[in-house]
């Protein structure tokens, strides 16, 4: 018995040590491939958030061709009218960019001014500072308007082919689905396929409710706040929207992030005031609304996660893929949380990760 539990405790501590030297290893593979990896898991998770839709064409009895054309023909003119939408704000910021400069430089030029006053009046042993001038590094000489349009292009360029992969990797997943489960069910035993359809079944369903309850809620939060920007008539309503939606994806401080480009412009174009204090106000009280009332009665905690693993996944992901790595953090950890679950239910590692 004693040598049992020797080995047992041995086996685990091997395993962790193996766990330990693969994950650099592993980190350092999704960073190098990240051009590959981003847009095959943006694959699962639209053939994730498609499946109702496949399901009920397949029972139209519709072949599967007929099929994956309908699904792409739809997911193509949602992501090209978003372009479309995205590149038409995009040439209105660019043309009003130049007199945002302007403003952006004279506000920080005045911020200097009253710094350096107060210092001199205070006449503080440290008011001697080396001397900076961060208006420089916005005037008209030192940024380049063909080169912001240049990088802008590379971004569209970049963006474009990742779309592109996404679209040839959704082929693969959507139509190898039906002959993987066939030569799945052929290797396993009853028992294990069993325990691998409801495994993967549970992936779909909780990240499906995730992106779609979430998406709803941020559509939402965004089209009150556009509306609240369109009130006070602030510039770049539809940008401010875009950032607002996109960045809602990201926990935690994505909600303070999506404030910030709104109340910026705002300041440029009004100045500080009433209307800039109220709107701050007004777009507090609508993330508070949606993400610490609505979600949590929507979604409660589907995902099971706990908020310290929450805020680990989002440095994490972050570290690995960027901004697009926390956008995706909690379904790609909550995947990994069900895996572990599901291969041992008392994985230390899954007690971690959950919330209860």
């Amino acid at each position: 018995m004693d040598i049992e539990q020797k080995s047992l405790t041995e086996l685990r501590w091997i395993r962790i040590l193996l766990i330990t030297i693969c994950l650099p290893v592993v980190v350092i593979i999704l960073k190098a491939l990240e051009t590959l990896f981003i847009p095959l898991i943006f694959a699962i998770f639209i053939s994730f958030v498609f499946a109702p839709m496949r399901s009920w064409l397949s029972k139209r009895r519709l072949p599967l061709w007929l099929i994956m054309i309908i699904m792409l023909l739809v997911i193509m003119i949602i992501f090209v009218s978003l372009g479309l939408v995205i590149f038409a704000a995009g040439n209105s910021f660019l043309q009003q960019l130049p007199k945002y400069q302007l403003k952006m430089v004279q506000q920080i030029e005045y911020a200097q001014t009253f710094y350096e006053q107060i210092t001199a009046k205070l006449d503080l042993a440290f008011a001697e500072i080396p001397s900076f001038e961060p208006a420089k590094f916005l005037s008209q000489e030192s940024f380049s308007i063909t080169g912001f349009v240049s990088k802008t292009i590379g971004i569209f360029m970049n963006t474009g082919s990742r779309f592109f992969l996404t679209m040839v990797f959704l082929l693969f997943v959507v139509g190898g689905s039906s002959k993987r489960e066939q030569r799945v069910r052929q290797v396993l035993t009853e028992a294990e396929n069993q325990q691998t359809f409801e495994t993967l079944l549970s992936i779909q369903t909780q990240i499906q409710k995730y992106l779609t309850n979430k998406t709803l809620l941020s559509l939402g939060a965004a089209s009150i706040a556009m509306l609240l920007l369109w009130i006070f008539g602030i510039d770049f309503v539809i940008i401010a929207g875009l950032f607002y939606f996109a960045l809602s994806f990201i926990p935690n401080i994505g909600s303070i992030l999506s404030t910030l480009f709104p109340m910026t412009i705002c300041l440029l174009q009004y100045g500080f005031g009433f209307r800039l204090v109220a709107l701050i106000i007004l777009l507090i009280g609508n993330e508070l609304f949606f993400g610490n009332f609505l979600e949590p009665k929507v979604m409660g905690n589907k995902l099971n996660l706990s908020p310290i693993m929450v805020l680990i996944s989002l440095i994490f992901w972050a570290y690995v893929w960027g901004i697009v790595g926390m956008m995706i953090a909690v379904p790609i950890t909550s995947s990994i949380n069900i895996l572990l679950k599901r291969m041992n239910e008392k994985s230390l590692i899954s007690a971690i990760i959950s919330d209860v």
